[in-house]
């Protein structure tokens, strides 16, 4: 066994690929690795995340290995932050490879016939390391340390089939079984990977259920805020929506049904048939589809000690579940709790992002014969990000427009767009300026008063002598700090982009020769302005997003602008967008 892992050479082997990606599903990392550590270098015939050259090269010299400590130990290590350990701290895996937080597992080799789940198992020889790499700082829990583990024990198990294919009958059952269990679980993992709230978990069981599980029926039940009640979660996709009994969409925890006794007790409750589950919960009879079923599991999810909810299975046929499959449904409650705890935590902090960003965007005055409307959306991670949108009518009476996006993705840009906005804000309200001498004094007053930071940004006035009144048309001036272009939507639905050479983003030198540009613009035109979140996603250029949006533009020119702005996001942006998007426009209507 110990020579299966040691003969492969420093390159992608395809299976362990796949626990590495596993891995990183499973604990929520970047970069998980399977190594061989050998004499003379680490080799990485299982690698995801590393940065280049390291992937490519699928070898490390040993001075970059924090596997080799696990290997020494034959036992779980987990680092917080290897910097700060003694054992690790001279590590090159930190400054090279980018290894802050770290947990190994060992990969053992088994005898024949050895179960690799059983007794004994964590007694055989070490033969490599299964690990999760952060590239920041992290506590590892117990729940994902378990998990780790079991990772470990399928690859072992998946290294153990490469040379026991002519051991006994069963020996071999006991290792396909264990290789059945290994892909279940990643599956599993890997249809719960990318979950962003309860209604995509439940999506997800119902998918893994049918597909992989067999089973006719799948719900999802979390415990509600009061905890008192077990609620069913509807799927957010339209396949895993089917009719739910009103025995389940809401069950009270201190009843006598068994996914009540499941979910007080955390005890995993499989029934060969109903007439079994009836006799001991005579009280589940109120569910009327345990008359289209056969077999059932009541899956209690725990996770950090804490109950989140059940998952039921219900099968066609009645069946005598399997030692085997009673591993796979423990690790089913693992895999979906953590999913369902990441899922909350992404929902908690989104709320809080948003509810900071949009406290410090701008509720959008409204002058004239002008009218000005905004969007916001956000990419629906747990951060808060650096776009803004701004507008207000200054001294004078001309309205001022803004549209800026910082550098990053975390709570320091947006607390850097805030003092951005707010400077900039001042500045164009105070005094009868043009755009390009309001950015200047920004850019001298951002190092006094301390704002450490750049953003691309496009500030634009609106204005109007009594001479373009008469002539029923505006002018604009506008400055741009490396932003993407405003597009003006003229009245017979052509558009034009405002393109001019881009000045310095803010927030790189003091004193930055800024230029400023005009247009007459006629009255029934709107001018967009935007983040770039709104033109770029992945497999599109920026220039194919902008073309989308003029097409698009020009399309529904004749939209209300409220509707307007509705369909650009909708069309170019969708329910699940790769980034944070602003989105300002202001239409100048006719003047009596």
């Amino acid at each position: 066994m110990s020579d299966v892992l040691a003969s492969l050479p420093a390159a992608a082997d395809q299976a362990l690929d796949r626990f590495a990606r596993l891995a990183t599903a499973a604990l929520g990392t970047p970069v998980a690795l399977v190594s061989s550590v050998r004499a003379d270098r680490q080799v990485l015939p299982g690698a995801v995340g590393l940065p280049e050259p390291w992937q490519a090269a699928r070898e490390t010299p040993l001075t970059h290995s924090v596997c080799r400590h696990v290997q020494a130990a034959g036992h779980v290590l987990a680092f917080p932050d290897v910097r700060a350990d003694p054992l690790t701290a001279d590590s090159l895996a930190a400054p090279d490879l980018g290894v802050v937080a770290y947990a190994g597992a060992p990969l053992r080799a088994l005898a024949p016939g050895q179960d690799p789940y059983g007794p004994g198992a964590s007694d055989g020889p070490v033969i490599g390391v299964l690990c999760a790499i952060d590239t920041a700082p992290r506590e590892w829990t117990a729940t994902e340390l378990a998990l780790l583990s079991d990772l470990a024990a399928a690859c072992s198990a998946e290294l153990h089939l490469r040379v026991t294919g002519g051991e006994a009958r069963r020996a071999a059952e006991e290792a396909r079984a264990a290789e059945r269990r290994s892909r279940l679980q990643l599956a599993v993992s890997e249809a719960l990977a990318d979950v962003r709230s309860p209604q995509e978990v439940a999506s997800a069981v119902a998918l893994v259920a049918r597909r992989d599980l067999d089973a006719v029926w799948a719900g999802l039940l979390l415990v509600d805020a009061a905890g008192e009640e077990l609620r069913h979660v509807v799927p957010g996709s339209p396949a895993g929506q089917e009719p739910v009994d009103a025995a389940f969409r809401a069950v009270p925890l201190d009843g006598p049904t068994a996914l009540a006794h499941a979910a007080r007790s955390c005890e995993l409750l499989l029934f060969s048939t109903t007439a079994q589950l009836l006799e001991r919960f005579p009280a589940s009879r109120a569910a009327s589809r345990l008359d289209e079923v056969g077999a059932t599991a009541h899956v209690p999810l725990v996770a950090d000690g804490k109950l989140l909810g059940v998952v039921v299975l219900a099968f066609a046929d009645e069946h005598v579940f399997s030692p085997a499959e009673v591993e796979v449904a423990n690790g089913l409650a693992q895999t979906v709790a953590q999913a369902v705890a990441r899922a909350r935590l992404i929902a908690e902090k989104r709320t809080t992002a948003e509810v900071l960003q949009r406290a410090l965007l701008t509720r959008m005055p409204q002058p004239d014969h002008l009218e000005l409307r905004a969007r916001y959306v956000t990419a629906g991670g747990e951060e808060v990000g650096g776009d803004w949108y701004d507008a207000l009518v200054g001294a004078d009476g001309a309205t001022s427009l803004v549209i800026g996006d910082v550098t990053g993705h975390d709570i320091v840009a947006a607390g850097i767009m805030g003092q951005i906005r707010g400077t900039l804000r001042a500045f164009a309200h105070d005094r009868d300026e043009g755009p390009a001498e309001v950015v200047r004094r920004l850019d001298r007053a951002m190092p006094g008063l301390q704002i450490s930071g750049m953003a691309t940004l496009v500030l634009a006035r609106v204005e109007q002598t009594a001479a373009e009144r008469a002539r029923g048309v505006r002018r604009l001036r506008w400055t741009n700090a490396g932003h993407p272009a405003p597009v003006l939507l003229l009245p017979d639905g052509s558009t034009q982009l405002l393109a001019t050479p881009p000045d310095l983003l803010v927030g790189v030198l003091t004193e930055v020769a800024r230029r400023e540009h005009e247009r007459e613009v006629p009255a029934g035109s709107t001018v967009v302005l935007y983040t770039d979140g709104l033109i770029e996603h992945r497999g599109r250029s920026l220039r194919a997003g902008l073309d989308d949006l003029r097409a698009l533009l020009s399309r529904r020119a004749h939209l209300p602008l409220e509707q307007l702005l509705d369909e650009v996001v909708a069309e170019l942006v969708g329910t699940r967008p790769d980034d944070d998007c602003a989105l300002l426009a202001v239409r100048m209507h006719p003047q009596g």
